[in-house]
C-alpha cells in the first residue's frame, strides 16, 4: 500500500473521523466525503511549494517541528487550529482564498468548514510525513541527521547533489522529489 492510501485509511478511520467531527462540528458523512479531496490536494500543494529551494527548506523545518507519534485520532483531538491555519496559509499562500472557495464548491461545504477541517488536518499531515521519514531513517544506516536522511531518500550525496546513473553529480535537492519519495515509502 502506498503512503497516500495508508494516510487516507488512517484519516478515514472511524475514530479519526469522529474526532474531526467533534472538533469541527460537522457530520461524519460530510467529512468522509471531504477527506479524500483534502489530503491529496494538500500533498499536491506541498509538492508544488517544495519545488523551490526556499519551499523545500520550509518543508524540512516543518517536518522537524511536527513529530507527534500519537494516534491520528488523538492528534486531531489535540490539534491546534491556530497552528493549523498558519500551516494552511503557508501551504496555499496567496491562493488560499481561491483554493478554499474551490474546495468549498467541490465539496458543498462552507468555506469556513473547509478552512476548519484543513486547519485540523494540517498538523497531523505534517506529523504523518515526519513519521514516514523517521521510519525510513530507522531502516537506513547511511543517513546521518534529518537532512542526511532526506538526502538519502532521494539518492543525494552529502554535497546535496544527486548522483546520476553514470556516477555524475547533477541536479540540486528538489522538494517535489522529496514529497514523491515520501509518498512511495509505504
Amino acid at each position: 500500500m502506498d503512503f497516500l492510501s495508508e494516510l487516507l485509511n488512517q484519516f478515514l478511520s472511524g475514530s479519526a473521523v469522529k474526532a474531526l467531527s467533534k472538533k469541527t462540528g460537522l457530520k461524519t458523512r460530510d467529512l468522509k466525503k471531504f477527506i479524500p479531496l483534502a489530503v491529496p490536494f494538500l500533498l499536491e500543494m506541498l509538492t508544488k511549494n517544495a519545488s523551490s529551494e526556499e519551499g523545500a527548506s520550509s518543508l524540512l523545518a516543518a517536518l522537524a517541528q511536527h513529530t507527534d507519534d500519537k494516534s491520528v485520532k488523538k492528534q486531531i483531538s489535540d490539534s491546534d487550529i491556530v497552528d493549523g491555519a498558519k500551516i494552511i496559509g503557508h501551504i496555499l499562500g496567496v491562493d488560499e482564498a481561491k483554493d478554499l472557495k474551490a474546495l468549498s464548491k467541490k465539496s458543498r461545504l462552507s468555506e469556513t468548514a473547509v478552512s476548519g477541517i484543513l486547519s485540523s488536518l494540517a498538523p497531523v499531515l505534517l506529523s504523518s510525513l515526519s513519521q514516514a521519514v523517521s521510519a525510513k531513517k530507522k531502516r537506513s544506516s547511511k543517513s546521518s541527521g534529518f537532512t542526511g536522511l532526506l538526502s538519502g531518500l532521494l539518492g543525494f550525496k552529502k554535497t546535496g547533489r544527486r548522483k546520476s546513473g553514470r556516477g555524475k553529480k547533477s541536479e540540486e535537492l528538489n522538494g517535489a522529489s522529496l514529497i514523491s519519495s515520501l509518498l512511495s515509502l509505504m
